[in-house]
């Protein structure tokens, strides 16, 4: 099994590494597009961790982790989102881009 999942892993990087390009890509500046890489990241990373401790406990635990791990990610993305328009809500406002005039 653990060959199968680092096989597994090295095939959804591909998709993962061009869609973090993509929204890199759109990113509408330098600071939303900097959280955007180190989010991908960091996900990838929580991902890979979390899979290989959920397939190192038993059936039963697995039953118990696997609504952990849905409710996990739903508020992953949801919170991402909302940090998302937060920074572009941020790099859109003239003033927070200005100059302090001392």
């Amino acid at each position: 099994m653990p060959r199968a999942l680092v096989f597994l892993f090295i095939i959804g990087a591909i998709p993962w590494a061009i869609a973090t390009w993509w929204e890199m890509h759109r990113s509408h500046g330098p600071r939303e597009r900097a959280w955007v890489g180190r989010a991908s990241f960091t996900l990838w990373l929580f991902l890979l961790l979390g899979t290989i401790l959920f397939f190192q406990l038993a059936a039963r635990g697995q039953f118990f982790a696997l609504p952990v791990f849905i409710v996990g990610g739903l508020g992953a993305r949801y919170s991402l989102r909302r940090v998302r328009a937060r920074i572009r809500m941020e790099e859109g406002d003239p003033l927070s881009r200005a100059r302090r005039l001392n």
